[in-house]
């Protein structure tokens, strides 16, 4: 039986915790509804006296409910709803406002907000948000924790995609550091913890999907970079709390990278006040001291 004949009588569909299939391959989930509610290419193995007219007709999208559900809302899963077709329409329930996560923070650190330059009217949006922000992060962001004095730094990289370019260049930079990803063996992870905390190596770069799946804390942390904002706010409470378990008496910093477009993500850490500040404000940097 193709995917096609099999997806196309779908009258209801729910995507349960979509937040979670954001830390899968969200390639699947789109690749999956593409082929929903399509018309039938072959008679045989189907039943016709069970097939509804409006899908022989090619209107299955028009009457199928989709129901989305997730802990917090963002581009990818906004997506979804534009490429429903219901004829009834659609409704959206979400909170009105953010209230941040600054308060779980158990630790007095200066939080440095540093917004990128905004997007120049030659440069496409994949542009701005790939290349733009890797050039941002190698020239404006690591040059204040390549110093001799600075050690112990996780670098967290939300996308994989960008992991793996600045992984590269760290490597063409023959920097000392070390990778945790969703894909690092549990030999490894022991390995790169254990030299970590012995101060043996002075980077680690990591991704959110290794927060999310493994939820592993480090041990002598001094300082912590995010690339861009985590998609889960949860993902900068557990970072950024480490700094207060470091020994040490060197003055313990993060930096958040981020951009006009980064709005949701930011205001699920800052809060819904902070955030129009951080965004709209003529200032480019700001701290934030956790008391």
């Amino acid at each position: 039986v193709s995917t096609q004949s099999t997806g196309s009588s779908i009258e209801v569909l729910t995507l349960f915790m979509g937040d979670v299939f954001l830390m899968q391959n969200w390639e699947h989930v789109l690749h999956s509804l593409q082929f929903t509610n399509l018309k039938p290419v072959k008679d045989r193995d189907i039943d016709f006296s069970r097939v509804k007219n409006w899908i022989l007709d090619g209107l299955g999208s028009s009457y199928r409910q989709t129901l989305v559900f997730s802990s917090f809302s963002c581009p990818e899963i906004n997506s979804i709803f534009g490429a429903c077709e219901n004829h009834r329409g659609s409704v959206r329930i979400q909170s009105l406002s953010q209230p941040g996560v600054l308060s779980t923070i158990n630790t007095p650190v200066r939080q440095v907000f540093s917004r990128m330059p905004d997007r120049k009217p030659t440069q496409t949006p994949l542009e701005y948000l790939t290349t733009q922000r890797f050039e941002s992060f190698i020239h404006s962001i690591m040059p204040r924790y390549q110093t001799t004095d600075i050690n112990s730094v996780v670098v967290v990289i939300p996308s994989y995609f960008d992991f793996v370019r600045v992984r590269n260049h760290f490597k063409r930079e023959s920097s000392n550091f070390a990778q945790l990803s969703e894909y690092s063996t549990n030999k490894n992870i022991t390995n790169v913890r254990r030299k970590f905390a012995e101060g043996a190596i002075k980077y680690i770069l990591t991704t959110e999907r290794f927060f999310f799946f493994k939820r592993y804390k480090l041990k002598n942390v001094h300082h912590v970079v995010f690339y861009e904002p985590p998609l889960h706010s949860e993902c900068y409470t557990h970072y950024v709390n480490m700094l207060g378990e470091a020994s040490g008496t060197c003055q313990h910093t993060t930096t958040l990278l981020y951009n006009k477009l980064d709005g949701t993500k930011l205001e699920r850490i800052v809060g819904e006040k902070q955030c129009k500040l951080l965004i709209n404000s003529a200032q480019t940097t700001h701290m934030i001291v956790s008391s």
